[in-house]
């Protein structure tokens, strides 16, 4: 009776152990950089850093821009992370596009008319 009750327990544990959500891999990154106003020169240095959580299974990521913590749906390319971030009536408030190949990103703000470009480093969550 006692080996019935033990397998009958590994069997209940690992059908749990089956339905726990498996975590999905994220990608950490500290993103700084400047605006360019019309693709003219670089204005002001007003430095600017933004701290990305990409999800690589394409679900919402994590952007910690000035402050305020907003969620994205990601989209990966073949070389490039594309985050578009929409406000409560589904127009896209800002756009990041980072490129894995040379680690840069712009931050496009449509509704502004403004553009970031920078630079990332990988981070620690």
């Amino acid at each position: 009776m006692k080996t019935f009750h033990f397998i009958l327990m590994l069997i209940l544990s690992e059908l749990l152990l089956e339905m726990l959500p498996a975590n999905s891999e994220n990608i950490f990154l500290k993103c700084t950089g400047k605006y360019e106003i019309n693709r003219g020169e670089l204005i002001k240095p007003d430095w600017e850093t933004s701290h990305l959580t990409i999800n690589l299974n394409g679900f919402g990521s994590s952007i910690e821009d000035k402050g305020i913590n907003k969620k994205g749906i990601t989209s990966i390319g073949r070389d490039s992370y594309t985050i578009i971030h929409r406000d409560k009536s589904n127009r896209i408030t800002s756009k990041y596009k980072v490129n894995r190949t040379y680690g840069n990103y712009t931050v496009t703000y449509p509704q502004l008319g403004k553009k970031l470009i920078g630079t990332c480093q990988k981070g620690r969550g």
